[in-house]
């Protein structure tokens, strides 16, 4: 299944959670009223018949009440998700992981996060670590690629070697690729107002004040009213029930997916098996302490809290059905191995610098090598490319992906990759990837440095392919800056392309990733289902785009007419004459990146015939391409030799 296809799985499995949510929310509504009424009727303060009591001002004001209060508890819920992944993880009680740790076991997560987000096209997503946690747990947390968060409990980086975390690390983008992470964080929020009215009983039953309530007043009404807390937290305890069921129903399968598509990006299904065996051997497993692990089981690598009635309230399927999945013949090899395995931290086995692995991940293919050596050479060669290959790949990494990308990272310089982990120097190296595109450097602000000078000299001798991989590293380290200090790095990087009085559609774009990651987070917006409502914001983006195609003007505006064809059949090729602004061109993708997954293809299809219609291209125009995809949220992984 394509990458657009699973997206819009998921997109729709939203309708089906809404479904199971109303039906959780009228049981409960019909619930709360049945207790008030029996507690009433044993009371004595009324004698009507059920029907009777459907008739009457309090049963409707109960009910309203409790949709009330299931509403708040999911609204509260959501506004705090609003401000992103970072909301969930500090919310798990993770902490941010410094990308300069010298501690050897962050430096492998570090390493191996970095080439994942290589080789899928995705942004380095930001690390957090639950440092309480010993049990073997993960999860990715987002509402946008822009403001992901991965996060690991200490007890994955104590227990799993390079390989086993590169499985779980796989595990995890499959679902940002997959977009399951969306859908994970709508069921936290939709969620929350269930288990809402299960914590005014429990603060009915438990909280002090009402405690002390009874034993000074030690009444009947006091009885009463422990009595409705005991009811209405049994009755929270049923929409937990009807919540687990419902991730549960959701997660399940996606669980497979995910374990099926890391074994496909790192071609070593063993790596992935013996994490998920790892969590059956050690005695944490993958249970977290945090009060909020019911809240976040569904979207976590294993479950995160005990379960009964496992069977058919567990969100994910048992370990060894999941090894089983991967390979049936694993599962008692894995048995034999961790009988000897030393119950010590495996993780600083390996140098975080290196990627020693399994011979299987170990082999690189002579495309591979040719295309990561092309990296090095900062001339205009030309590269032959199959435009059909470099569309089916979009948010399908492969394993000569990972080769490529664990190659690609290891070519970084030591003095650059540590720069780009340091919040003052990965804005100077942002700035230095601003000024390539620059010829006015006579007229550079006093405002960036004089190092932003010296650094691009010695990034135009690097070559084109490493740039946008050094721009999402950079870019995940400055997300940890306070708002106003990541407002000012907009500032300057607006002020830069700006320098020469025009801006290049790479200016732009480079610009345009650095203000969805560094701006301050917004409520989602609404997804935009018709592609007539964008037509304007379509001739924008593609009249700028066969502009970067070497193309003749004559073939440029044929290339034009025949995409925009597709889409209307009015003439839009007054958008050729007028090149278009940075906020008409801003406003576009922000609009197009709002699509619903299946009407994104055409529109990355078009841009791949703008710049790839000849079947050459250079590496500039080849990464070009894959930050526009990164723009629509539609992640390219790097373009290999053999695929032309």
């Amino acid at each position: 299944m394509s990458f657009y296809q699973n997206q819009e799985n998921a997109r729709r499995k939203t309708g089906l959670l809404v479904f199971y949510f109303v039906t959780a929310v009228v049981l409960i509504v019909v619930a709360v009223n049945g207790v008030l009424y029996g507690c009433l009727l044993v009371a004595g303060h009324v004698n009507l018949t059920p029907a009777q009591w459907l008739q009457t001002p309090l049963c409707w004001g109960t009910a309203l009440a409790t949709l009330g209060a299931i509403a708040l508890g999911s609204l509260k819920r959501m506004a705090q998700l609003r401000r992103g992944g970072a909301a969930v993880a500090v919310m798990a009680g993770g902490t941010p992981l410094d990308p300069a740790s010298s501690d050897p076991r962050e430096r492998v997560l570090i390493n191996v996060v970095e080439e994942m987000a290589i080789a899928s096209g995705t942004p380095v997503p930001r690390l957090f670590i639950l440092r309480q946690e010993a049990g073997i747990n993960a999860f990715v947390a987002g509402t946008s690629a822009s403001n992901t968060v991965l996060a690991v409990t200490q007890g994955t980086l104590d227990k799993l070697t390079r390989d086993e975390l590169q499985g779980v690390v796989g595990h995890e983008f499959s679902h940002i690729l997959n977009g399951d992470m969306q859908l994970n964080m709508r069921l936290i929020g939709i969620l929350a107002g269930i288990l809402f009215i299960g914590q005014i009983g429990e603060f009915l039953l438990r909280g002090e004040r009402r405690r002390h309530y009874y034993r000074r007043r030690g009444n009947r009404d006091g009885i009463q009213a422990a009595a409705l807390g005991l009811a209405l937290m049994i009755i929270g305890y049923v929409g937990l029930f009807f919540g687990r069921l419902i991730k549960a129903a959701i997660s399940r399968q996606r669980e497979f997916l995910a374990d099926a598509s890391s074994v496909q990006f790192t071609r070593n299904p063993e790596g992935i098996a013996s994490a998920l065996f790892a969590i059956q051997h050690y005695s944490g497993h993958s249970l977290l302490l945090s009060p909020h692990a019911e809240d976040m089981n569904h979207m976590c690598f294993g479950e995160s809290v005990k379960m009964r009635l496992s069977g058919m309230l567990a969100t994910h399927p048992p370990i060894e059905q999941r090894v089983r999945a991967i390979d049936h013949g694993l599962w008692p090899r894995l048995k034999a191995r961790f009988r000897q395995r030393d119950p010590g931290p495996a993780g600083p086995g390996a140098d975080p610098n290196t990627s020693e692995s399994t011979p299987a991940m170990a082999t690189v293919t002579g495309a591979v090598a040719q295309a990561v050596s092309a990296l090095a050479e900062p001339g205009p060669a030309s590269i032959a490319v199959n435009p059909a290959a470099v569309k089916a790949s979009v948010g399908t990494p492969t394993p000569d992906h990972m080769d490529y990308a664990r190659q690609l990272h290891q070519q970084l310089p030591d003095s650059l990759r540590q720069q780009a982990h340091q919040p003052a120097g990965a804005e100077i190296l942002i700035y230095a990837l601003l000024l390539l595109e620059s010829p006015q450097l006579d007229r550079v602000p006093v405002a960036v440095d004089t190092a932003a000078l010296e650094q691009r000299q010695h990034l135009a001798e690097l070559g084109a392919g490493l740039r946008l991989p050094l721009l999402d590293i950079c870019l995940a380290t400055l997300k940890s800056l306070p708002p106003d200090q990541r407002q000012n790095i907009l500032r300057n990087a607006v002020g830069l392309i700006k320098l020469d009085q025009r801006v290049t559609l790479s200016e732009f774009v480079y610009c345009y990733l650095l203000q969805q990651s560094l701006q301050q987070d917004k409520r989602p917006a609404r997804t935009i289902k018709s592609l007539q409502t964008v037509i304007p914001a379509l001739a924008t983006l593609f009249s700028a785009v066969v502009k970067v195609s070497g193309n003749s003007p004559q073939q440029q505006q044929i290339t034009f007419q025949r995409i925009m064809a597709y889409y209307d059949a009015v003439d839009h090729s007054h958008y050729l004459q007028q090149p278009p602004t940075p906020k008409t061109l801003n406003r576009a993708l922000q609009q197009l990146a709002r699509l619903s997954p299946l009407l994104k293809q055409p529109v990355v299809d078009a841009c791949v015939d703008c710049i790839l219609g000849d079947g050459k291209a250079v590496l500039k125009e080849l990464e070009l391409l894959r930050a526009l995809c990164e723009a629509l949220e539609c992640p390219m992984p790097p373009i290999l030799l053999h695929q032309g």
